[in-house]
């Protein structure tokens, strides 16, 4: 697949979610029988979008997006056919402008958190959007497997898609590599949310490589002391470039205001 086609996909992923900013409640993943991705929630972020087979074919999208989308069913587009490196670089490209969009004073005013946020920080809401829709791409991907069997090689997929080495003691991710802490949490929230954490067949199959890799990536994507880990990594980039994870901005804006 060329890059021209994935990332035509993965807005049109975007397309379909909607507007994001609403809340769900619980997942219903399972192992067993029929899976419909219908709630999730990350122990940090919300994935918030509702999908089945009936409510993807009904979105109002014009006749040309429509046969688009037709050439893109899941039976036709196999995620386990692009690279994980295609996927990050990909996501990334997306995020970029979103993130230069962003101006200072919606990140010092916190403005993403108040009422009137779509006015106040319409940049850093936009942002925040598209972490939910890779976490809900990545949620959706795995649930949408037709069997036991390719959902581990999905979920797998993902993992791989966040790993890569790099000079530090862990195995870093390929968004590690690209400095895209924001798209690699959103991936690494997919893969924590309760539709995907309850699959424990799936998980059971998983190699032990990607198990420990997943392993590293929460330790050093943890909330645990205000993202200390995290921060602690940004810190070692020096002047490097790279996509920081929204949360973690705002952890040290309040910060900034209390000490004020």
């Amino acid at each position: 697949m060329s890059s021209e086609m994935l990332y035509t996909f993965l807005k049109m992923i975007e397309s379909e979610d909607g507007d994001t900013s609403a809340q769900l409640e619980t997942g219903s993943g399972t192992d067993e029988g029929s899976m419909d991705l219908m709630n999730g929630q990350a122990s940090n972020v919300n994935i918030v979008a509702t999908v089945s087979e009936k409510s993807s074919s009904s979105e109002s999208l014009s006749d040309k997006g429509s046969e688009l989308k037709k050439s893109f069913d899941a039976v036709v587009f196999d995620v386990l056919k692009v690279t994980p490196e295609e996927y990050a670089g990909q996501i990334t490209l997306m995020d970029v402008p979103v993130f230069k969009a962003i101006q200072p004073d919606e990140l010092s005013s916190c403005g993403w958190n108040k009422k009137e946020k779509y006015s106040s920080a319409p940049n850093a809401v936009a942002f925040t959007r598209r972490f939910n829709h890779v976490s809900f791409w990545v949620v959706r991907e795995i649930l949408h497997a037709q069997t036991l069997k390719i959902r581990a090689e999905v979920l797998s997929h993902y993992i791989k898609t966040a790993k890569a080495s790099m000079a530090w003691s862990l195995a870093h991710p390929k968004l590690y590599e690209l400095n895209n802490l924001h798209a690699l949490m959103a991936v690494v929230s997919g893969l924590q949310s309760a539709p995907i954490f309850r699959l424990t067949k799936t998980w059971a199959l998983l190699s032990r490589k990607d198990k420990t890799t997943f392993e590293k990536l929460e330790y050093v994507m943890s909330k645990e002391d205000n993202y200390k880990r995290l921060r602690d990594y940004i810190s070692s980039l020096k002047m490097t470039p790279c996509i920081p994870y929204l949360a973690e901005l705002n952890c040290l804006t309040v910060k900034i205001k209390i000490i004020d």
